[in-house]
């Protein structure tokens, strides 16, 4: 599974997995769109160094940045990016400037200029409970958040029901991967998981939702048994800027 977790927000699947369990921190930023791009300098000049040595260091497995896509997270007005953080259950998340890689005084300038354009931040975090990879590995471009409100008690028997989907999903060409992540951290809107699915381009994700076919017996009942779990709450699409292993 620490294989699957690096590609499950940077994106570099692989197609096996152990049973290890990976913390994947969502860390969403609010920022004001006349300050996007100097934003994304930022983290390309400095930020995203300071994750790889944290990386390199064995202090986390990856960093993935992603921008959200949705007119509602992304317009005139803002920009929605949100920052994957790969680690393990042991490891403490840290950023700062280990072995002081830059300058304390230009680092307290970046940080300082940085202020100035988030308006807001909010964290969110999730394990991994499965999922699967493509077998080339390719980092996708896009990824669709699904997040999902589960009945009481039905916890187990969701994530039983979902990765017994998996094999199934792993057929469809155009569906470049798909992680089941169970939410740990204090949420306002009921959400209890997120499913993500990961495609090469928005094209692929369109021609995936192009088909109508008529849904067999089996099929039927395989959703009645999900909306007797789940009910979903939002859903986000987002498209990677930038990512570190």
């Amino acid at each position: 599974m620490k294989k699957l977790f690096i590609y499950i927000f940077s994106l570099s699947f692989f197609c096996s997995f152990s049973q290890e369990e990976i913390y994947v921190g969502l860390h969403y930023f609010k920022v004001k769109t006349e300050h996007a791009a100097e934003f994304v300098e930022a983290e390309k000049n400095y930020f995203s160094k300071i994750h790889k040595a944290r990386i390199d260091a064995g202090e986390k497995i990856g960093w993935d940045m992603w921008r959200a896509v949705d007119p509602e997270m992304t317009n005139s007005e803002h920009t929605t990016f949100i920052f994957a953080h790969l680690q393990g259950l042991d490891q403490t998340l840290r950023v700062g400037n280990p072995n002081n890689m830059f300058p304390q005084s230009e680092m307290s300038l970046v940080q300082k200029e940085r202020g100035k354009m988030i308006l807001s931040t909010h964290f969110v975090q999730t394990v991994l409970k499965g999922g699967f990879a493509p077998v080339d590995g390719k980092p996708s471009r896009i990824v669709v958040l699904n997040f999902h409100d589960i009945k009481a008690g039905k916890d187990y028997d969701y994530e039983q029901f979902i990765n017994s989907r998996v094999p199934s999903m792993q057929g469809n060409a155009l569906l470049k991967g798909y992680g089941l992540h169970k939410i740990v951290s204090p949420q306002n809107d009921g959400s209890d998981y997120i499913s993500a699915r990961f495609f090469d381009s928005q094209q692929d994700l369109h021609k995936n939702n192009v088909n109508t076919t008529k849904p067999s017996k089996d099929r039927l009942n395989r959703i009645k048994k999900w909306y007797s779990m789940a009910s979903r709450v939002k859903t986000q699409m987002f498209q990677l800027v930038l990512s570190e292993r």
